[in-house]
């Protein structure tokens, strides 16, 4: 209950192996970093509320700004775990504080496109490659 409550008022939002919430756990999809990587950058010039900052295919990391909510600040880590197995990891954060989840919202909303447009894997699958 409290970890629910703390995760309201947080700004700050990210994925992990192992968290807590399911819906923030890292994702694996059936493709490789570069197909991975080409679909985020579709969705981040298709969605006039993100603004690109950085992407680095070598280093499988973007950077950019969502203008809602209360431009936060977003970090995608795309890692190759086997040939045409993918993870990918998000971070959400804003400035100020009592987000009321909206970070949270945006980490589902990103990874749902690109669920719409590669074969999902599942999450949490680190132990089972």
């Amino acid at each position: 209950m409290f970890k629910k409550l703390q995760n309201l008022l947080d700004s700050h939002a990210e994925t992990s192996e192992t968290h807590v919430d399911e819906s923030l756990r890292t994702h694996y999809f059936k493709a490789n970093k570069k197909e991975v990587l080409r679909e985020i950058k579709k969705i981040i010039e298709n969605d006039s509320n993100f603004r690109e900052l950085g992407f680095s295919e070598d280093r499988g990391e973007v950077t950019f700004e969502a203008q809602e909510p209360k431009n936060a600040f977003v970090v995608m880590s795309v890692i190759t775990v086997q040939p045409n197995r993918t993870a990918v990891d998000i971070t959400a954060s804003t400035e100020s504080a009592f987000n009321f989840g909206k970070n949270k919202r945006l980490i589902i909303k990103i990874y749902n496109e690109i669920k719409n447009q590669l074969p999902f894997s599942g999450t949490s699958m680190a132990e089972k490659l």
